[in-house]
């Protein structure tokens, strides 16, 4: 039986280096998390058939973005075309979410206006040291949507991101038509 997918859309990945957002998406694309960590070179790309409440198929492009500063230069190619966003700060980091609200949205900005934009603290298994109440404060701020706490490892949360957005990106998408 073939599978009839409905809608693609693309979403990126965005934060500082280290902070989970390919554990993320290989948690939410293959249910899988591994323990050593590599950096992103450039970008990964990885694709899952999503199915929401509306019986509609969604096929997200999941884009996820290296953070490191030497890819800033080609960063903003890797933006084209998204058509929503995925925010993460490490919840063990503090330092992450400032980076989000001075250099990532700013940047985001400037190549992609009027996007959803889903903040996701993640790490929530380990002792975190910035509170709800700073991250809820920071999406108001940015202008998320939403802000959901998330851990890649136990898999808390991480479908739930993924499936928020979704849904944000076709009532974003039925606005505009």
């Amino acid at each position: 039986m073939s599978h009839k997918r409905d809608y693609y859309l693309k979403v990126i990945i965005l934060g500082e280096s280290a902070v989970g957002k390919t554990s993320l998406v290989l948690r939410f694309v293959s249910n899988r998390f591994m323990e050593d960590y590599r950096s992103t070179i450039g970008t990964n790309i990885y694709m899952k058939d999503v199915k929401l409440s509306n019986g509609h198929t969604y096929n997200l492009n999941l884009w996820d973005i290296a953070g490191q500063e030497r890819w800033a230069r080609m960063r903003h190619k890797y933006y084209k075309g998204g058509q929503g966003a995925i925010i993460v700060g490490d919840l063990t980091r503090p330092s992450t979410f400032d980076q989000i609200k001075d250099f990532w949205i700013p940047d985001l900005s400037k190549f992609l206006s009027d996007i959803p934009i889903l903040l996701v603290g993640n790490k929530n298994d380990l002792d975190q040291t910035i509170t709800y109440e700073e991250i809820e404060d920071l999406k108001d701020e940015i202008g998320a949507m939403y802000k959901i706490i998330t851990s890649a490892k136990t898999g808390e949360n991480v479908e739930t991101a993924f499936k928020t957005l979704t849904r944000e990106i076709i009532k974003e998408n039925n606005r505009k038509n």
